[in-house]
């Protein structure tokens, strides 16, 4: 940021304004003050002096912004899941989402022709399923199939109702699954309220680690193993603001358990409601919540397209894939670390929503 201000001449923030004031053609700059929450506002015209003096900078992960490109396949039927897979994958399908509902579900009807390893793969299992029930059926569904099992990038549903679990789970994935994650998900209602989103989500994870009861050891290993679920909503910049501040409340939370640093592991997914009845719409939908992803510098992104009103699902999935492909390999939105980074306005919007989730959280 420092380097940004050399580059424009200097204005105090009573200059800048008036400068801006002087150049509208009909209003004012209230107007085009935008709400981000109810107790944050994003100011397209700040200053630099508008950055509190506890103003703490986005860590990101170095040297690229590489997201594995992905669906949600929860909305689609399992007797179409195969085919899709088979089909996405000649179109840049990385990352894939599915439901479980039962710990002995049918895998081969998913997986049925299809090298499971070759995919960072997320089971979305209900409250109701025995994970380790799950885990050993799926360790023999690989054996059967002749994959190496302790190869695969698994992630799992954390056990919010069984706490108690971890602790098992932190012995078994050991022996058996060693790149075994948690999938974490935040709770979409509140993602229109970022303050309110972004303290519940590491509130209700500071209930788990409490009733969880673990040691420093087992913690540590638990933090580094989750991906936290995030839900993008129609407003592009608050979006960029809630990912960008999330990461500095991430860093300030493993503070707190004095914990080496290390980036969040963010997915992306979008609300369904954000979807139209016009799939012509929806990928203008996803193609910019995609990029508020990308601009973010998040993991992954997993879309869950609706099957009803849909001509045909399995291409609108697959265009859905090709707007990732065409961000990563036309726009090269991958090689930008943090395209906003000193924005004054995405600055401010951030550190605001940061230190008003912190302070509700604490």
């Amino acid at each position: 940021m420092k380097t940004l201000e050399l580059d424009f001449e200097q204005y105090s923030k009573n200059e800048w304004l008036d400068l801006i004031a002087k150049s509208l053609k009909k209003g004012t700059i209230k107007d085009f003050i935008w709400s981000i929450d109810e107790e944050v506002n994003g100011e397209p015209f700040a200053h630099s002096d508008d950055l509190s003096k506890n103003y703490t900078p986005v860590k990101n992960k170095v040297n690229n912004n590489k997201w594995l490109s992905g669906i949600d396949y929860s909305l689609v039927s399992n007797e179409s899941i195969n085919e899709c897979i088979k089909l996405h994958s000649a179109y840049g399908l990385q990352s894939i989402i599915l439901q479980v509902t039962n710990s002995d579900i049918n895998l081969n009807s998913y997986f049925s022709g299809i090298n499971i390893l070759e995919y960072d793969v997320n089971f979305n299992t209900s409250y109701g399923v025995d994970l380790i029930f799950f885990l050993e059926h799926l360790k023999d569904y690989l054996e059967a199939s002749n994959l190496d099992y302790k190869k695969l990038n698994i992630t799992i549903r954390l056990p919010i109702n069984r706490p108690q679990l971890i602790l098992e789970l932190f012995k078994y994935s050991k022996v058996n699954f060693p790149h075994l994650k948690f999938y974490f998900k935040t709770e979409r209602e509140y993602s229109y309220h970022p303050v309110k989103y972004l303290s519940e989500t590491l509130n209700a994870l500071t209930d788990f680690i409490k009733k969880s009861e673990i040691n420093k050891e087992i913690l540590e290993w638990l933090l580094l193993k989750l991906k936290i679920h995030f839900f993008m909503t129609d407003n592009f910049l608050s979006n960029i603001a809630t990912l960008r501040a999330f990461k500095i409340l991430w860093s300030n939370y493993l503070n707190v358990f004095k914990i080496k640093y290390f980036p969040p592991d963010i997915m992306l997914g979008i609300n369904h409601d954000s979807f139209t009845d016009d799939e012509n719409d929806d990928l203008i939908v996803t193609t910019v919540l995609c990029m508020s992803g990308a601009i973010s510098g998040i993991d992954s992104i997993n879309l869950a397209p609706k099957e009803h009103n849909i001509s045909n699902p399995k291409n609108t999935m697959r265009l859905m894939l090709n707007i990732q492909n065409i961000m990563k390999l036309e726009s090269n939105m991958e090689i930008v670390q943090d395209a906003l980074a000193g924005s004054y306005s995405i600055e401010t919007a951030t550190n605001n929503l940061a230190n008003a989730a912190w302070d509700k959280l604490q």
